[in-house]
């Protein structure tokens, strides 16, 4: 009965859901889409689609299975594929941690520009870090009640632009940022999809915190599919509208693309930069919410045997403490990384992004097999289920197009590694 007491009802499970999307994907998108142009809209409407059968997956296996999240689908396929899964999932995710903290302090760079120095940006970083891991340390209910607050008035900025913003939208602006790269249509489509499945990356966050819900086999599947929906029409219409009312260029310097739409809708510069400080603080506080998910993920492979036991211990609500703190050194170790290497916000926005789309990919498509599997196994064979698991399945495969040859040799290394390191791993467990 206590522990109920910290579990989450439905709303705070679609509240989960909307603060894991919207709170870092969504304020980064227009600066990041405008390097390649407005024919990013066919990118957005192609990885949605595809993002929207990843999330039928989920309410699929949250219907399913006992554990639902990208770790135990893995496992249930295969333990040395649920083994490795768990370890990408876990580590990309901890990268891209990394990455929400940097977006949302791309936000406040208007009123402290030596933000961009890469080592004031490092150690604001890590002192972020271990602020809000701290804080992580009270639970989920505790987190989504801080989260939700900040993320209601982050969604209304995006609200703003996506209906205001239309009484300023250019149609010949529009068509003029089409296309800012010397890339053919295809590929300039193409180009989009890593940064655009980021900010759908977190569709699974109640999946993955199933032990966090009350009634989660009801729960989960419903806040999964509404939590998506909200963020998609919200995500479309508004990188749409701000593509509509500046140049390109304009966009691609400013990492406060919102703040810079309410100041041109509104003509207040005042309530622009009040609109950049509400934006950057429901971006950092986002980050409470992928800790949570991301150490209850670590657990879940801990408990199967796949990650060390630390991350099996939990603390009186029901959290990973020692995990926790674990993933907050990694944390600090790239961002110590990124310091080293002299990446400024932009640059280790994208570099952090793509690395961990591409490793959580992996997870993402086990989980779909995990479907299939079943249906075999219990005879119960669903046409839904087949389709779903090969739209979802070719829309990660073509997500991989948009990486370079450097990411992709980094991340066939790791796939190598980690399943050479498991078949060893499981050959000594099993004498």
């Amino acid at each position: 009965m206590e522990a109920s007491k910290h579990k989450l009802g439905l709303v705070g499970a679609i509240f989960f859901i909307v603060a894991s999307l919207a709170g870092s994907g969504v304020i980064a998108l227009p600066q990041q889409l405008a390097a390649i142009g407005s024919i990013t809209l066919l990118s957005f409407l192609l990885v949605t689609a595809g993002a929207l059968c990843l999330t039928l997956v989920y309410v699929r296996a949250g219907a399913l299975f006992d554990d639902p999240s990208p770790t135990g689908l893995s496992t249930y396929v295969n333990p040395i594929l649920g083994a490795k899964s768990g370890l990408f999932y876990v580590y990309s995710n901890l990268i891209s941690n990394v990455s929400i903290l940097i977006a949302g302090l791309g936000y406040i760079t208007y009123f402290v520009p030596s933000l961009n120095h890469p080592i004031v940006l490092g150690i604001v970083v890590i002192c972020l870090i271990w602020v809000f891991t701290l804080l992580s340390l009270r639970g989920a209910k505790f987190v989504t009640l801080v989260v939700s607050c900040s993320v209601t008035v982050l969604l209304l900025s995006v609200f703003l632009t996506a209906f205001l913003g239309w009484f300023s939208f250019d149609v010949h602006l529009f068509e003029q940022n089409w296309n800012v790269t010397n890339l053919p249509p295809g590929k300039a489509v193409l180009s989009g999809f890593a940064v655009l499945l980021f900010s759908y990356v977190g569709v699974e966050a109640v999946a993955n915190n199933y032990e966090h819900v009350n009634n989660p086999k009801r729960n989960v599947p419903i806040a999964t599919i509404v939590g998506f929906v909200i963020v998609a029409i919200l995500y479309i219409v508004s990188t749409t509208v701000i593509e509509g009312m500046f140049t390109a260029k304009v966009i691609q310097n400013q990492p406060a693309s919102f703040s810079l739409s309410i100041a041109h809708i509104f003509n207040s510069e005042l309530l622009g930069q009040l609109s950049s400080i509400v934006m950057a603080v429901a971006c950092l506080s986002s980050f409470l919410v992928w800790n949570i998910s991301v150490v209850s993920a670590a657990k879940t492979s801990a408990d199967k045997g796949f990650l060390p036991k630390i991350y099996s211990y939990t603390n009186k609500y029901n959290v990973g403490s020692r995990g926790l703190l674990v993933n907050a050194a990694i944390m600090t170790l790239v961002e110590l990384g990124l310091m080293f290497l002299g990446s400024n916000i932009a640059v280790a926005f994208n570099l952090t992004v793509t690395i961990s789309v591409l490793l959580v990919l992996f997870p993402y498509f086990w989980s779909g097999i995990a479907l299939i599997k079943k249906g075999f196994e219990t005879g119960k064979h669903s046409y839904f289920d087949i389709t779903i698991v090969s739209l979802s399945s070719i829309f990660i495969l073509s997500a991989f197009e948009s990486a370079n040859f450097a990411e992709l040799w980094l991340v066939i290394a790791c796939v190598m590694g980690a399943l050479a390191g498991y078949v060893l791993v499981f050959a000594i467990q099993s004498k």
